[in-house]
């Protein structure tokens, strides 16, 4: 069971990554340094940059996995709601890789983004702290692997995050087709 504290530190959290995602994280949480290095005992290593196979596994995670790009766009670049809400560019966010792993695992509680980890919520405390089941205003999204998150987030931080301008090949790419009508509009 819950506590109100609990239930005010999860909220909080989700509150943050909420305006986070949606303003482009002008205002994305930060440690401080000293506590940073009081909670490692040696500095870790740059992880490594994806490989090509991580990426297009990613992408494939994107498109049929997923259902990503019912809310944020084939390329990332925002949804238009309709049927789905409109979720966030991508491309825009200032969400770090790990936090965004997080967020597509874990879901935000109290916004639209649902939780995609396949038993999140449920052993270990993962998601912000919190075991005994799924909050109550978190909705259930796919039921994805930790690996396939992976994937997608090295096919996010590869085609992405931090790219304002879709290109050409970005849209050959996703639709497998340099004819595809789509793609006309890039170069």
């Amino acid at each position: 069971m819950r506590t109100s504290l609990s239930k005010i530190t999860m909220t909080a959290a989700a509150g943050v990554l909420g305006f986070a995602l949606l303003f482009g994280g002008a205002a994305t949480p930060s440690i401080s340094q000293d506590a940073a290095s009081a909670s490692s005992e040696a500095p870790s290593a740059e992880p490594a940059a994806p490989t090509e196979e991580q990426i297009l596994a990613g992408l494939a995670v994107w498109k049929d996995r997923g259902g990503c790009f019912n809310c944020h766009g084939n390329f990332g670049q925002g949804g238009e709601g309709g049927h789905f809400p409109a979720g966030p560019s991508l491309r825009k966010t200032q969400l770090d890789l790990e936090t965004l792993h997080l967020v597509i695992a874990c879901g935000l509680p109290t916004t639209k983004m649902p939780y995609n980890l396949k038993g999140a919520y449920e052993t270990d405390d993962f998601c912000y702290g919190e075991t005994g089941g799924v909050p109550t205003d978190l909705s259930p999204g796919a039921t994805l692997s930790n690996e396939e998150i992976t994937d997608l987030v090295a096919y996010m931080e590869a085609r992405m995050v931090g790219q304002r301008r879709i290109t050409k090949a970005q849209c050959v790419e996703y639709f497998g087709d340099a004819n595809y009508p789509e793609c006309a509009a890039y170069r």
